[in-house]
């Protein structure tokens, strides 16, 4: 298998892996389009990009940390935070489906369901989500 399937192999995965674990629920509040975009924009994605969402994703984890420390959530480093994660909502909507009022229902979203509670707190510590959530809300307002 050449380096180019591979990774187009990679990506098939991952979006049907996906799709096993949330699509129904996804296609439920969100409707298909919008899940078939998503799934498309990830199946679009350069290897560069693939490898800018991975990176991407651990360094929010780390900015979380980072930003949390401070105690402000409208301070730089959440500022910061804020904007990486952004970036990181665009890689995977795309840029001409990213907006703030959207992204700022996702975040909402996050302190509801535990899946994502867990996500951010087991990653930066309990309170993370709420806290991501106040620096988002402070940047995207």
């Amino acid at each position: 298998m050449s380096e180019h399937d591979a990774f187009e192999a990679l990506k098939r995965h991952a979006i049907e892996e996906n799709e096993r674990a949330y699509g129904r629920e996804a296609r439920a509040r969100h409707g298909d389009d919008a899940v078939d975009a998503a799934n498309e924009r990830l199946a679009s994605l350069s290897r560069d990009e693939w490898d800018e969402k991975g990176q991407l994703e651990r360094a929010i984890r780390e900015q979380l940390r980072v930003a949390m420390a401070t105690g402000d959530p409208a301070g730089e480093p959440a500022r910061e935070l804020a904007r990486m994660h952004a970036r990181w909502i665009a890689l995977h909507w795309g840029e001409g489906r990213y907006s703030r009022e959207a992204h700022r229902g996702l975040a909402q979203m996050y302190l509801a369901d535990e899946r994502f509670r867990a996500y951010y707190d087991t990653a930066a510590g309990e309170g993370a989500t709420e806290f991501l959530l106040a620096a988002l809300e402070s940047y995207l307002a």
